[in-house]
């Protein structure tokens, strides 16, 4: 029972990841008012720990609840899946430190994003929509080193 809770969890993690990222990249104008700073640095707040989530869940099946351990290390897609996820994450420290380090001052300030903020955004996007497929190609024994 605790290996589908855990996967069920897993999935809304994944869920609230690419949606809170979505919505980040749909409320991204060239310039934005410190208010919507604000709130872009709680959606953003929120995009991580929905990463934490999925990172958690997903180690918790890897490790004790679905297949051996050593399934999933002798799998290179699962190396590559593990790499990108971790890639998102150093990409996503950029618009995180952006919105950390400007969300205070006066509500009615204009700043503008710097240009290649909504690039960033996409590639973690891309890079979201991808996890879930190469975690169907492991379940199914694809990448398997033998």
């Amino acid at each position: 029972m605790s290996f589908y809770v855990t996967k069920y969890i897993h999935f809304l993690g994944i869920l609230l990841l690419f949606s809170s990222c979505l919505l980040e990249y749909a409320l991204l104008k060239p310039t934005v008012s410190r208010a919507d700073i604000k709130r872009l640095f709680w959606i953003d707040t929120l995009f991580g720990l929905s990463a934490l989530i999925v990172l958690l869940s997903g180690l918790a099946m890897a490790l004790w609840l679905a297949k051996p351990l050593d399934y999933y290390l002798s799998n290179w897609i699962f190396h590559f899946k593990y790499t990108l996820f971790i890639s998102i994450g150093l990409i996503s420290a950029y618009p995180t430190l952006f919105f950390f380090r400007n969300r205070k001052g006066e509500e009615t300030d204009r700043l503008d994003l710097p240009k290649n903020m909504k690039t960033v955004i996409r590639l973690e996007l891309a890079g979201i929509l991808c996890l879930p497929l190469l975690g169907i190609l492991v379940a199914a024994g694809f990448g398997a080193i033998r």
